[in-house]
C-alpha cells in the first residue's frame, strides 16, 4: 500500500508555540498514539451534559473542567463558528543588565546557562463551517511575531497544509491528528486559566440571553485567591516547573454558555515568577484575549495553488512487491 510522507502535516507542531516560554502546556502533541476518532471523541466528550447547575456557583475545578472540553464535544452545540485568540507571553529576568559607557557586561562562568528576555505574540484563528450536508470544512491558522506559523484547510477528506515561506500541499486525510489541532485551539483559554488555577478565585454572574441561541450565559470574574491550592497544579513531565512557580496576580473575565460550558469570550491576565535555568528569578506575564462568534462564517475553500504532497512507497511495501509473495510477510 502506498503511504504518504506527511512532511508539512507531521512537521514540528506550531500550535501554541509560546510553550517555549513556559507559560502554557502544549495540548495534543503529535505522538505514535493516534487520537480518538471524531465519533469516539464526541461520544466521550460531555456534549450532552448540562453545565448550568455547576456554573451557577462554580469552583475553580468546575471552570477548568468546562474549559477542558474537546472541540468534538462542543461543535454540535456551538454550530458553525469563528474562534480567534491573541496571546502575549513573556519571561524577563528580574534584573536585566544594561551596559553603559562606564560599565561592561559582567563575565559569566564558562558553560553556565544564559537566560535572556523572551517575548511572543501569538494569534490563532479557527473557522468551522461544515456544509449543510455535513461535509467537513474548516480552516485553522496560527502565526506569531517570530516569523513562524502554519495554516490548515480541510475540505472533506482532503487536508491542505501550508507553513510560512513554503507552498500549499494537500493529501488525503489518513489520521485524526486534525482533532488534536482543533483541541489546541479550543483549549487555549483552558491552558491560560490552568496556569493561574492554584491561586485562582472565581465569581459567577448570570447573563440572561447571553449564551448560544439566546440561552443563558455565565460571566466569570477571575481574581487572585488568598492561598495557593497545590491540588490544582497541572501535572505531567513538561509542567513540573509549575511546582516552583508563584502566581502573583490574576485578573480577567470569561463568558461561558451556561448549558454547554463552551467559552464565548475571554480576557485573562496572569503574572507569575519562577527561577530560571541560571538560578536567576524571572517574571512571567501571560495575556490572552479570545472570542467565539457563532453563526455562518465565511465559506472555506481550497487554496488555488495547493499541490499534491509528494509520495513514495514505504520500504516494507516495496520489499513485498519485489519479492512478489516469495517470502512470509
Amino acid at each position: 500500500m502506498l503511504r504518504r510522507v506527511r512532511g508539512p502535516a507531521a512537521a514540528t507542531k506550531v500550535w501554541l508555540l509560546a510553550t517555549a516560554l513556559g507559560a502554557v502546556p502544549a495540548c495534543g502533541e503529535d505522538s505514535d498514539a493516534e487520537p480518538a476518532a471524531p465519533e469516539a471523541a464526541a461520544t466521550h466528550a460531555t456534549k450532552n451534559t448540562d453545565w448550568s447547575e455547576r456554573l451557577a456557583e462554580p469552583t475553580v475545578d468546575d471552570i477548568v473542567s468546562a474549559l477542558a472540553q474537546p472541540h468534538a464535544g462542543l461543535r454540535t452545540a456551538v454550530g458553525p463558528h469563528r474562534l480567534h485568540t491573541e496571546a502575549d507571553f513573556s519571561l524577563t529576568p528580574t534584573e536585566v543588565f544594561v551596559p553603559t559607557e562606564d560599565t561592561a557586561r559582567p563575565l559569566r562562568p564558562v558553560d553556565q546557562p544564559v537566560v535572556l528576555p523572551q517575548r511572543v505574540h501569538d494569534e490563532v484563528t479557527l473557522t468551522w463551517a461544515p456544509t449543510a450536508e455535513g461535509e467537513l470544512r474548516l480552516s485553522l491558522s496560527q502565526h506569531n511575531d517570530h516569523d513562524r506559523g502554519r495554516d490548515v484547510v480541510a475540505i472533506g477528506e482532503t487536508i491542505h497544509v501550508h507553513q510560512d515561506h513554503r507552498g500549499w500541499y494537500h493529501y488525503t486525510r489518513d489520521s485524526d491528528v486534525l482533532e488534536a489541532w482543533l483541541d489546541d485551539a479550543q483549549r487555549s483559554v483552558h491552558d491560560a486559566v490552568q496556569l493561574a488555577a492554584p491561586r485562582l478565585a472565581v465569581q459567577a454572574t448570570p447573563v440572561p440571553e447571553g449564551g448560544l441561541e439566546g440561552g443563558a450565559a455565565v460571566e466569570i470574574a477571575l481574581s487572585l485567591a488568598d492561598q495557593r491550592d497545590d491540588r490544582l497544579l497541572a501535572g505531567g513531565p513538561t509542567q513540573a516547573w509549575r511546582t516552583g512557580a508563584t502566581v502573583n496576580a490574576v485578573q480577567g473575565t470569561l463568558l461561558l454558555d451556561a448549558r454547554s460550558g463552551a467559552w464565548l469570550r475571554a480576557e485573562i491576565d496572569v503574572r507569575y515568577a519562577l527561577i530560571g535555568a541560571n538560578g536567576q528569578e524571572m517574571d512571567g506575564h501571560l495575556q490572552l484575549r479570545g472570542d467565539v462568534e457563532p453563526g455562518a462564517p465565511a465559506a472555506v475553500t481550497a487554496p488555488a495553488d495547493s499541490q499534491p504532497l509528494p509520495t513514495r512507497v514505504r520500504y516494507d511495501e516495496e520489499r513485498r512487491q519485489l519479492l512478489d509473495g516469495l517470502a512470509a510477510p
